[in-house]
């Protein structure tokens, strides 16, 4: 006898598999989709580098930015940047002045807002840049303290299919090191491959008997800049001698310039696919 469910995170707990089949988005990284937040972010996949800013010139916050990027930590300005919209497939903007360094902030990851932290400076700030807010790209010149970064950010390309695949194989096989390999750093939470391997074998208690694409992959990317891959399947599984059948979505994230496998998201949680976290300011 099959038991179908929408499985939420009990629904984990009772094939024992939770680690292996879900890695919960951070709460504070990503939360409903906010469509009505008018800062955008623009990613350089090649460097690391990260914008954000409001170019929504009706709102209060237009102007605000921050920028962060590896060997800088998070920079966020005294003011905000001068606009100049040319068409809708143009917008330039601006800025030159002073701002504070966090040299020490951690950039986690591709969803999570870096955080000021650590000791602070104070930091000369020069931005020229242009984007296109319908083509989601953008090509920014910046400069801290005289050093020189280009921001050169687009959308991923429609390619998650071999990584897909490989997920899904690795999923059926329960083959543990090789969802590892192909995990973002969400999914890997931390651990070394080792054990992460060793932590979701001792869970135990349930095996996948099939995992079943159901639909086409579609690709989003979010006002914050991150590139998803969502794609709806079943899931298929036995725990203790009883079927059950889980309707999900793979979610692939586009990270380093490539496509990483980032969790299942069981069909009846959160539509997790944008980021409103608030903006990271001076204190």
């Amino acid at each position: 006898m099959r038991k179908r469910t929408r499985f939420g995170l009990a629904g984990l707990a009772v094939i024992g598999l939770a680690a292996l089949v879900v890695a919960n988005l951070p709460g504070h990284a990503e939360a409903a989709v906010n469509f009505s937040d008018p800062s955008v972010g623009f990613r350089d996949q090649a460097s690391g580098a990260y914008l954000r800013i409001d170019l929504d010139s009706a709102a209060v916050g237009v102007g605000q930015f921050y920028f962060s990027a590896p060997g800088v930590g998070l920079v966020v300005p005294a003011n905000t940047a001068t606009l100049d919209p040319h068409s809708a497939h143009d917008e330039q903007f601006r800025f030159d002045g002073a701002g504070t360094q966090y040299a020490s902030a951690v950039l986690t990851s591709d969803i999570a807002q870096p955080v000021p932290s650590g000791a602070s400076g104070t930091a000369t700030i020069k931005v020229i840049g242009h984007d296109d807010p319908t083509a989601r790209t953008a090509s920014v010149e910046v400069w801290i303290n005289g050093k020189h970064f280009t921001l050169k950010a687009a959308p991923a390309p429609h390619n998650a299919g071999p990584t897909l695949t490989a997920v899904i194989t690795a999923l059926k096989t329960t083959d543990l090191g090789a969802l590892y390999d192909l995990g973002d750093p969400s999914l890997r939470n931390g651990l070394t491959r080792e054990q992460f391997v060793a932590a979701i074998g001792a869970t135990g208690g349930g095996s996948v008997t099939g995992l079943t694409p159901t639909g086409a992959t579609t690709y989003v990317t979010t006002s914050a800049g991150a590139d998803f891959a969502l794609t709806p399947i079943t899931f298929d599984y036995v725990k203790n001698g009883v079927a059950g059948e889980v309707t999900a979505h793979l979610r692939l994230i586009y990270t380093g310039g490539q496509w990483r496998y980032m969790t299942m998201q069981p069909d009846n949680a959160p539509s997790n696919s944008d980021s409103n976290a608030p903006d990271p300011t001076v204190p």
